[in-house]
């Protein structure tokens, strides 16, 4: 399909760095009158209570001067409870797993969530996994912490749709790069977790067959073809163009 108003952009992870999004869509790409959808890790949770609504107060008028809306899915580094419909706000969604949305003439399925394999790892200092940190933050109530249970993506086989024009995930399928590779410190049911994530991801891909599909999580660009899906792996704040 024809763009018709809005041009769609993806964006890699952002990691909070939210000013900086917009100050390079606005000033630096020069992007007006646009849809840019940030492929997870929009660092969603993190901070005081309020902190969300600080950083949008920031940028929104930008948002509404240059006409940009801004979608995100979920990355492992974002508070899944964010993305239950509830916490829009007038230019920024943040898109529910599994509920197909149109943008610029395109349908697109979101799919959320990856394990984080650094949760296992160990501060040489303190003796302690990130793990045990994070339970340690959560304890005494701070809003400092760095992981979620259920950051994985939530797995459905059973309703997806008939077909997408672009899937964007924050994990990769396992028939896309980066190769399968475990680090010494991942744990066995850690590593479990990441092969069923992308296995999983696989199917979809396998059901669905979408020609584009967009991703994050490893920080790195990526670009391929695999059996007429073409998949772009997104580098940190990396953007690019669809329609």
């Amino acid at each position: 399909m024809m763009c018709t108003e809005h041009h769609l952009w993806i964006c890699g992870d952002i990691h909070g760095e939210l000013s900086n999004l917009v100050w390079k869509a606005v000033r630096q790409l020069k992007i007006r009158h646009a849809d840019i959808l940030i492929v997870g890790d929009f660092g969603a949770g993190f901070g005081r209570p309020k902190s969300m609504d600080v950083a949008y107060i920031k940028i929104c008028s930008a948002l509404e001067e240059y006409d940009i809306c801004l979608y995100t899915i979920r990355g492992n580094h974002d508070d899944p409870t964010f993305f239950d419909g509830t916490h829009d706000y007038e230019y920024l969604h943040f898109l529910p797993d599994h509920r197909t949305i149109e943008l610029c003439g395109k349908k697109i399925y979101p799919i959320g969530g990856a394990v984080s394999s650094d949760i296992d790892l160990v501060d040489p200092l303190t003796r302690k996994s990130r793990r045990m940190q994070n339970d340690t933050l959560i304890k005494f109530g701070s809003s400092k912490r760095i992981w979620w249970s259920d950051e994985a993506p939530s797995m459905d086989l059973n309703n997806l749709p008939i077909s997408a024009d672009i899937v964007v995930s924050h994990e990769a399928p396992l028939s896309f790069e980066p190769p399968l590779v475990r680090d010494d410190h991942v744990r066995d049911c850690t590593w479990q977790k990441v092969v069923e994530s992308r296995r999983y991801l696989d199917d979809v891909l396998n059901a669905v067959k979408p020609s584009q599909w967009f991703y994050g999580h490893y920080h790195s660009h990526y670009e391929g073809d695999f059996q007429g899906t073409l998949y772009h792996g997104l580098d940190i704040a990396e953007m690019t163009q669809v329609c």
